[in-house]
Order: structure tokens, then sequence, then C-alpha cells
């Protein structure tokens, strides 16, 4: 069956549950026609732009098959969580849940996801939770970036902080909520620091050359690190003092979200290897499922979907306990379903 004519028959799945909205890599579901056209359209432009933010050119085309995203609107946590598979160097299997008001998801939620799709297009192969959360979380609106500092603050120099070297070998999301928007905020921040000290192309080659080399050795050759312990006294020290944005060269630092509005959505996104090395990404091949984030919820993460929540959580109570530091090496994570989960 032609792949236009399976994404029209789920369309019309989709539009007995609500209002539906097909775009070449998107099948929208939401509860009014006109907020699913925002979304789809929206999407479409996340998609493009974001793929050129972090890697200087778009996806290499459509997706064999669309994502279908399901939206929940209403006064409630913002949030969302994407799946996809990960198998011999492909990416498939495409499927997103967002939810939260219409704005917080035109300006933070739906980037946020989109996001990890980039990521995963261009990897093909999971990442660490920090990494993937962290440079995510960064396309949010301010008012949610602001949530991630205050919780970091409030962790930094007591036992629930996740010492950098635990943190970087951290591949799957913690069992306890808390722990989980520990992880989300030390990801903030760090990916924040790094990449207000390079740029966002320099931040994907880190991955790439950790996933082969190890932490230290990428550290050292593309930031001049000689070790984790390095890193981690310059990043506290940056905490400490603010977070302030660093004084680099035009282009290189975090771009600002700006609000997105309703009426007219402003957008970003990123693309997979079939190697870890940054280059060339290869087409998309849609047959499986896994990558997502969550409304800030939480479960575990293996090679299960895992997720993660904010919502209704106050102080962080971090024990290190369920935490383990282990070589500083990105694990090489075994093909399969994978899922990002975020609220």
């Amino acid at each position: 069956m032609d792949a236009f004519f399976r994404g029209f028959l789920l369309v019309g799945a989709l539009a007995s549950l609500g209002a539906a909205y097909p775009t070449p890599n998107f099948i929208v579901e939401a509860p009014t026609a006109e907020f699913a056209k925002q979304v789809g359209d929206a999407a479409e432009i996340y998609r493009k732009e974001l793929a050129i933010e972090w890697t200087g050119k778009p996806l290499p085309g459509n997706w064999k098959h669309p994502c279908p995203i399901k939206v929940k609107v209403g006064n409630i946590g913002a949030g969302g969580a994407t799946t996809f598979n990960f198998q011999a160097g492909e990416v498939y299997g495409w499927k997103m849940e967002i939810q939260g008001t219409e704005q917080r998801i035109l300006d933070s939620v739906l980037p946020h996801e989109i996001n990890h799709t980039i990521f995963a297009s261009h990897f093909r192969r999971p990442l660490p939770r920090w990494a993937d959360e962290g440079a995510a979380s960064l396309i949010e609106h301010d008012s949610e970036r602001n949530r991630l500092r205050e919780i970091h603050n409030r962790v930094m120099g007591t036992r629930r902080k996740i010492p950098l070297k635990a943190l970087l070998d951290i591949k799957n999301y913690p069992q306890d909520k808390q722990d989980v928007l520990t992880l989300y905020a030390e990801g903030h921040s760090l990916a924040d620091f790094l990449i207000q000290n390079s740029s966002k192309p320099k931040y994907l080659q880190l991955m790439a050359t950790a996933y082969d080399r190890g932490w230290e050795p990428a550290l050292k050759s593309l930031y001049g690190y000689q070790s984790i312990e390095a890193l981690e006294k310059d990043w506290d020290q940056w905490v400490m003092a603010g977070s302030a944005k660093l004084n680099l060269p035009a282009g290189s630092q975090v771009a600002t979200r700006d609000r997105i509005s309703s009426d007219s959505p402003t957008i970003r996104g990123q693309s997979p290897d079939d190697s870890p090395k940054l280059g060339e990404p290869k087409p998309i091949t849609s047959k499986g499922t896994t990558t997502e984030r969550e409304p800030r919820d939480v479960a575990d993460t293996s090679n299960a979907p895992s997720r993660r929540s904010r919502n209704g959580l106050q102080e962080p109570v971090l024990t290190l306990e369920s935490i383990s530091s282990g070589a500083a090496k990105i694990p090489q994570m075994p093909s399969g379903r994978f899922e990002e989960r975020d609220q």
C-alpha cells in the first residue's frame, strides 16, 4: 500500500476522534481543525529550522511515513512524548503525543519534541539522557527554562546534585521523578554552558566524538578540558555566578526562543547518522518506534519507553544511590525501541 494512501486512511481514522490535519511529515489530531493546522504547520517549520540550526542544513527529504501527533489541549501540565525505533542505523516508527495550553504547546512542547526527532534522525542511535533533554529544553519558552534553572540552583552544593561524571554516564531516566527533574535541570544547564562556549554544531560533534573515544578525550580535543573535573569546576562556577550569557562571537550563543503565539508560530530542528560521527544524514526509513519526551512525569528508560514530568513537583529530592557513575563513556546502546517523554 502506498505511503500516501496509508496516510490518507490514517487521517480518516483520526478524524473520527477529532479534527485531523496532514502535512508532508506529520498527521495532527487536535480538538479543532484550526489548532490542528497550527500545530501541523508549526511542526514542519520547526523540523526544517531546527535541523538547520543544529546541523547547517534541513533533514534530507520527507520521512517515508508521517509522524502522528495527538494533541490534548487544556489548562493542564504542558508536556509531550515522542516514540520511535532504532535498528541497524535507521530510525522509524514516529509517534508523538503533546498536551498543555495552546500557547505552551506551540512555544515549548512541540519544538522540544521535534528537537528529539531531529537528534534521532541525525545520530540514528540513543543519546545520553542529559544531552538529548538538555538540548531540547534550550528551545522552550523562557518560563520553562527559568524553572529548570531554579531547580538546578536549589540542588547546587547539596547531596542532591548529580556529579558530572555520573551525569555523563546516565543512559536511562532515573526511577524517581525528582531525580529526573534534577537530570533535566542539570542537562539544560550543561548544554547551555557548552553551546555558549562553542556552538550547536560543536555540541553535536562532542556527542559523536565521546561515543567513539570517551568523554575526556572528546572534551580535551574539542573544548580544551584536560579532565571531566576541570569542566565541572568551570561549569559550577558559571552556575554559581548566575549562569550569565557568555561574551561570545555573534551567532555562537544560544538563541532565546521568542514566544510563539497561537496565531503566528515562529520555529526551529536537527538530524541522525548511521554512524555516531557527524556527517551527511542518511535518509530515514520508517518501520518502527521510539524517542520521546514526556510531560514532566517519569518512569524508567531502558530499551523500553521512558518518561519524565515536572508537573506539581516542588523541591527535587535526589538520592545519589540510584545513580552509578561508572565509566565516563557513552554506552554503545543496542538497537530497539526508544522513547523520550516530557511534560
